[in-house]
Formats: C-alpha cells, sequence, structure tokens
C-alpha cells in the first residue's frame, strides 16, 4: 500500500476520469451476495488515526471446505487496532448449498479465526486430499488442519510457523525441494508495533491523516518454510537463498515461470524491486531479481507492487506476470522472454492508460469466456476514506477493471454491459476465480473493505466449449502446484499452469477450466508434473471434468 511520500504535493492525479471508458464485451456478470445467503461485512478497522496495517483490506477463498464436490467460501477480516483479548469479527466460512444458496459453517468448522486477518492461502499440506488453511495475520500467522469431515484444527504454534508481532500479506505453497511435500513462502508486509510506530502523516496544519506510504515502515526478511512431513515446518530462508529484506510484501505467486519443470517464485513489493526466484531444483533458488527485467518498470522505477497473477496471455507457451500498482503508476505486464527474462509490455497490450487512475489490488489472468486466451480483472479502491479533503478528486470507492483478451495481442475495457458491478465503485480488495455453480465458467468473489463481499456469477453465453482438469499428484504434492498442462485443440496449443498464491490474500478454485473457443474436439491433453513425470490423455470429452492422476512409476 503505497502513499504520497511525506512532504509531497497533494496535486491531482495526471488521470483522473470519473468512470471507465471502453467497448462493450462479451461478459455478463450478475452479483448474487443478496440472495445468497452469505451475509458477512468486513471490518478493517480503520479510525482517523489511520493505523498503517487498517489500509490493506482482506481476502478470499474458494475451496471444498468439507469434501462434497462443492466450492464453499471462506472470508479473512480484519478487526479494530490495538487487538483486544476478545477481537469482536471473525474470519467466515460458508457452505456452497448448490443454487447460488450457502450457509455459514464458522461455528462448527472450527476457521472462525478473531484477530488481525489479511490472506488466505489453501494447500493440502499432508497430502492427504483434504485442502489446510493458512492465514497471514498482522500479530502472528495462523495454520488450520483439515479433519476430512469439514472441521478444522489450529495448528501453527506445533508447526513452528507462528511468529508474535509479525506482519505477513499474503503466501504460496509449493514443493521447493521436490520432496512431495508442500513448502510455505509468506510474505511480511513490514515491522509495524503500536504505540511505536504510530506516526503522523498528512496535513499536520489542518489534523488531517492519510496512511503513511511504505517508505517509513521497515522492512524485514519474508520467510520460506519446509514442511518436514510430519506437521513441522523449519525455517529455511537463507539456506534456500531468499533470505531478501528489501521488500514490504504483498502477493507471491509460485509456478513454474521458465519451463525447466521446477517450480518458481516471484513476489510483488510495495515501492521495492519484485523478487524473482528461480528454483534450482536442489533445495535452493537463484535470485533473478535484478537481472530479470521483472523487478522494475519499463524506466526502471520501483512500483507500488500489490497484486499479482502468472499466465501465458499471448499464446507462445511462456507465462507473463501481471502486477497491480498505485495510483499513476499503470498495472504492468511483463512479457516472458524465456529463460528467466522479462520485458515490460504493458503499452503494448493496450494495459497502460487505463489502470493509471486507480489503486489496484487483487488481481487475476483467466479465461472469462472461454475463447482460450486470458482475460484480466482488477479490483480497485483508494487507501484513505478522506482523500478528497485534501484535493484528491478521486473518490474513496473506485471502478474495477475488466479486460478482454483479443486473441493474445491486446487487451480492450469490457466494463461496459458486463453488469451492474462493473459499472458502479467499490473497495475492492481479495479477489478470487473460481466455478461456484460447476456450469463450466468461471465466477468471481470480491472482498471489499468495511462492506458486503460481491458474489459474481458469470453469465457470460458465448458459445465456447470447456474442458476441466483436476490434477491429484502422487510423486509430487497432492495438489500439483507447479504442473503444467498443455491441451491441443482447434489447431493451437493451450498453455495452463497450476500455481498457488495468485492475486491478493486470495485463494482459487483448484481445478483447471480450460476454455477451447469453438472446437468441440480436444486432440490431446498434457500434463508436467513437477515430478518430471508426463501424462496425457488424447482425445478426452469437453465439457466435463476430468480427474488426471500422476503416474506412480516411470519417468
Amino acid at each position: 500500500m503505497a502513499g504520497p511520500t511525506p512532504g509531497a504535493s497533494s496535486a491531482a492525479p495526471a488521470l483522473a476520469p470519473q468512470g471507465l471508458a471502453g467497448e462493450p464485451g462479451p461478459f455478463r456478470f450478475v452479483d448474487i451476495q443478496p440472495d445468497s445467503g452469505v451475509d458477512f461485512v468486513h471490518v478493517s478497522g480503520m479510525t482517523p488515526e489511520k493505523l498503517f496495517p487498517t489500509a490493506n483490506g482482506s481476502g478470499v477463498a474458494l475451496f471444498d471446505a468439507d469434501g462434497d464436490g462443492r466450492l464453499d467460501l471462506y472470508f479473512a477480516t480484519g478487526n479494530r487496532l490495538p487487538l483486544s483479548s476478545a477481537p469482536a469479527a471473525s474470519n467466515r466460512l460458508y457452505k456452497n448449498l448448490g443454487g447460488g444458496k450457502f450457509r455459514d459453517e464458522t461455528e462448527r468448522s472450527g476457521l472462525g479465526f478473531r484477530g488481525y486477518c489479511h490472506g488466505i492461502t489453501v494447500g493440502d499440506i499432508d497430502n492427504d486430499g483434504d485442502p489446510d488453511v493458512f492465514l497471514s495475520n498482522y500479530g502472528g500467522d495462523a495454520l488450520y488442519l483439515n479433519h476430512g469431515d469439514g472441521t478444522f484444527s489450529e495448528i501453527g504454534r506445533a508447526a513452528g510457523i507462528f511468529r508474535p508481532g509479525t506482519w505477513s500479506s499474503s503466501a504460496a505453497f509449493l514443493d521447493y525441494d521436490n520432496d512431495g511435500d508442500l513448502d510455505l513462502y509468506v510474505s511480511r508486509y513490514g515491522d509495524w508495533q503500536y504505540p511505536r510506530d504510530d506516526r503522523f502523516c498528512g496535513d499536520e496544519a489542518r489534523q488531517i491523516r492519510r496512511y503513511c506510504p511504505p517508505m517509513t515502515l521497515a522492512m524485514v526478511k519474508h520467510t520460506l518454510f519446509r514442511n518436514n512431513g510430519d506437521g513441522t515446518f523449519t525455517d529455511v530462508t537463507d539456506t534456500a537463498g531468499v533470505g531478501r529484506t528489501d521488500g514490504h510484501g504483498f502477493a507471491a505467486v509460485a509456478a513454474d515461470l521458465n519451463g525447466d519443470g521446477k517450480t518458481d517464485l516471484y513476489v510483488a513489493n510495495d515501492k521495492d524491486p519484485h523478487f524473482l526466484f528461480l528454483n534450482h531444483g536442489d533445495g535452493t533458488f537463484h535470485d533473478a531479481t535484478e537481472e530479470s527485467g521483472a523487478a522494475f518498470d519499463i524506466e526502471g522505477r520501483a512500483q507500488s507492487g500489490m497484486g499479482v497473477d502468472a499466465e501465458d496471455v499471448d499464446g507462445d507457451g511462456r507465462p507473463e506476470l501481471f502486477i497491480t500498482n498505485f495510483a499513476n503508476e499503470y498495472n504492468t505486464l511483463y512479457r516472458n522472454l524465456g529463460r528467466g527474462y522479462f520485458v515490460d509490455a504493458t503499452a503494448n497490450f493496450g494495459l497502460a492508460v487505463d489502470s493509471l487512475p486507480w489503486i489496484g489490488w487483487g488481481c487475476i489472468l483467466a479465461d472469462l469466456d472461454n475463447d482460450g486466451w486470458p482475460d484480466a480483472v482488477v479490483a480497485n479502491a483508494e487507501v484513505d476514506d478522506n482523500a478528497e479533503s485534501l484535493g484528491q478528486p478521486i473518490g474513496y470507492h473506485e471502478p474495477p477493471e475488466l479486460y478482454h483478451n483479443r486473441g493474445g495481442s491486446h487487451f480492450r475495457l469490457a466494463n461496459r454491459g458486463a453488469g451492474a458491478y462493473f459499472e458502479g465503485r467499490h473497495l475492492g480488495h481479495g479477489l478470487a476465480v473460481g466455478d461456484l455453480d460447476d456450469d463450466g465458467d468461471l465466477d468471481l468473489v470480491i472482498n471489499h473493505k468495511d462492506g458486503p463481499p460481491a458474489i459474481l456469477r458469470n453469465d457470460t453465453t458465448a458459445p465456447h466449449h470447456w474442458i476441466r482438469l483436476d490434477l491429484i499428484g502422487t510423486r509430487s504434492p497432492r495438489d500439483a502446484i507447479g504442473a503444467r498442462v498443455e491441451v491441443a485443440a482447434g489447431g493451437r496449443v493451450i498453455h495452463r499452469l497450476k500455481k498457488s498464491g495468485q492475486s491478493l490474500m486470495s485463494s482459487h478454485d483448484p481445478r483447471l477450466l480450460v476454455g477451447l473457443g469453438e472446437s468441440p474436439v480436444v486432440d490431446r491433453v498434457t500434463v508436467r508434473w513437477p515430478s518430471g513425470a508426463v501424462s496425457t490423455l488424447d482425445r478426452p470429452a469437453v465439457g466435463r471434468t476430468h480427474q488426471v492422476v500422476e503416474p506412480r512409476t516411470g519417468p
């Protein structure tokens, strides 16, 4: 969360339209939250004192908590600071009943964490087939083990991941050492303690406080925990080669970014270089940050990175990197040149100008109309609720951005006609994507700061085909994070990644839904597992889900 530099002018942004233009796109979304049974309301704890952690909002997770085959909803919340012995608000879990209806299962599940929670990261840490939950918190993280019946137990202290007084934003699961267990990378925002670091930023003469910028906050080392395979974790940050101390950390994404079969890490930092760690495959990483081309914008400036995603947007088989940033910093798309090298190609893809006025948080690269090309969505919100009193022309609520990928060559803003949500203004922070109603298209869930969420059912009616893949690792972690998928259909090969940690503070549908465009036939599906194993499906049926199990033997 970047803010104005102390003493800087409060002049209006260079570009400050009152709404989003753009051409009508193919998308249609309906917010079903009011009739869904989801009555969650986020609490940031923001007060006129503008205590730093209350700026950044919280995330949401889509996962099958109870094993019934439907994606449930789990929302994170903050609280008033400093935390009391009994914080008022709690995280909330809602069971998916089907038909767009949900029921509060928080008390029964044991997931009613009360503290200050930013992020939710889901992964099967014990490979038993049940998703477990890690919470990135201000004040110390939490880890919940799934018992397989929709109930969870908190094991953070016993597992060795709880660090009192830490401030974490997001996390990503990955098997960095190729032992078949999910390890955990935790992105730390900084060192902020009350009242020690409660400083005044804003207009002192008028006594109008604003949130302080990140450079006023001491940075801390992010943490990589190795999964010991017995329910405990060991801090291996330095020995693995990821122990940098120069990043105010927000989101991280774990995926194979250079195509060598190993799971890498890319981390969005706020006004600091974005980290790129390329996995050697021997339990260590190469720090490629400075040489990567993905640490700074095209002019060599550090941007206010918050949300992040990775996907092949131009069809060349190499995943691009997408970062959301602060106002007057465009959201950045780094084109993948191969071998761990990237270039800022934002303007070339048409993503720069429209994003300049807004403050971007969660983001996804996902094919929302099943045409075979990943589209883009960004959740936006101003940081300060009193920015207008300091002369800033853009209000507190901001419009989201919805971009249509036009055949891999460029994006076009497509808010117009996409539904009331995309034509309005909101306080969007955490953003998750998944097929909540199992109808073969991707829905969106957005956690709003200090308000109810949006549950956006995808009603796009494009006549496109799809196939869904449920990957089950055996030698690789059961979640198969780091796997690469190639779908040959309609004369092209569509590339998709099995990832963890993307967007911001949120977790997503673990199944891979691949849009096929107008092709009614899939020639072949190839899955390249983190272990090095390869699976193929010849002529699989379209319009259905295929479970693909990693071979236990063979190359």
